[in-house]
């Protein structure tokens, strides 16, 4: 058996080793083959893995790039917010010409034009004697013309802090006034809309001080102040008549001013504009008459003077130029 196993192999030989040698080159093929696509696939691998490195490490470089930009922007849109942000949230409102607020306001002016004391004391908690004579004192204006009101909510319900637009048609001038004034509204016990007091605590203070600061009111405040002074340029007798009854802080000649005024009771020598603040830019209380008296707390440096005073039962701090303030004897 095994010569002819011999035989067969001897015969068969030369396909066997045909054979293995076929079978070998594709055995080296394979593992070429595998070689070789498993080298480009590493290398590819490495180069991607590098490539995506880079490009992590350049999303890196952007992102701290950006992380840096937005602390900065951040930081910027933060410090911008904060100076135009407003002191209250609620928005200024227009109030429309069938609103309570809107008849209360209406009937009010139109009480100070014709001398209705009675209306008045009866619409107007802070209604006196001496808010009787600033009446009085402002007899020149014929009537309170296109009024417009615009409010904020005040500080508990049925409350509003409200800023009254309207003309004043003065006696012998033909141009209006365009003004601007400030009223705390709130509901009685039977469910009347009244004019309060704007003074009746410190809190209250605070709060109409930061409406004062917000941008709607700012915005509104310019507009009327732009339209006064477009009406005086037009209109020299007005200019005359509203620089008589008030003269503001920056029409002031610096190098003139007297500081002669004390701390203690002192008088106005002309009329006078009341700022918020010791600037002839900041919020406008009010004006006071020539002759009235007011209670000097301290005087600056820069001219300016503290006072207080009595208008219509509320008492008002503000400031004024020195200037305007002289003893209460002269």
């Amino acid at each position: 058996m095994m010569d002819n196993f011999r035989e067969w192999l001897s015969d068969n030989l030369r396909y066997i080793l045909l054979g293995l040698a076929v079978l070998l080159v594709v055995v080296i093929a394979f593992f070429a083959i595998r070689l070789i696509s498993g080298g480009g696939s590493s290398k590819k691998q490495v180069e991607t893995s590098a490539a995506s490195a880079e490009a992590n490490g350049g999303a890196d470089k952007t992102t701290a790039g950006d992380s840096n930009t937005d602390k900065e922007t951040s930081g910027e849109t933060e410090k911008e917010t904060s100076a135009a942000s407003d002191s209250t949230s609620a928005p200024l409102t227009k109030e429309s010409s069938d609103s309570a607020v809107q008849t209360l306001i209406t009937q009010y002016y139109t009480a100070v034009a014709s001398r209705d004391y009675d209306t008045l004391s009866s619409i107007d908690a802070t209604f006196d004697e001496a808010a009787k004579a600033a009446v009085e004192a402002e007899s020149a204006i014929e009537s309170y013309d296109n009024i417009v009101t615009y409010t904020k909510p005040g500080l508990t319900d049925g409350t509003y802090v409200a800023y009254i637009y309207f003309e004043a048609k003065i006696t012998g001038i033909d141009t209006p006034a365009p003004s601007l004034r400030e009223m705390y509204l709130v509901t009685d016990t039977d469910g009347n809309l009244k004019i309060g007091d704007k003074r009746s605590s410190q809190e209250l203070v605070d709060y109409l001080l930061d409406c004062q600061r917000d941008s709607d009111v700012q915005a509104l405040v310019k507009d009327v102040n732009q339209k006064l002074a477009d009406a005086k340029a037009q209109d020299s007798a007005l200019a005359s008549y509203v620089d008589s009854i008030g003269t503001d802080a920056d029409t002031a000649d610096s190098d003139t001013q007297t500081s002669t005024a004390q701390t203690g009771t002192m008088k106005v020598s002309t009329g006078v504009n009341v700022r918020g603040e010791a600037s002839p830019d900041a919020t406008l209380y009010g004006t006071l008459s020539a002759g009235m008296e007011v209670e000097v707390l301290e005087n600056l440096d820069s001219g300016w003077s503290k006072i207080r005073y009595t208008y219509s039962g509320t008492t008002i701090e503000g400031y004024i130029m020195t200037q305007y303030l002289e003893a209460s004897d002269q």
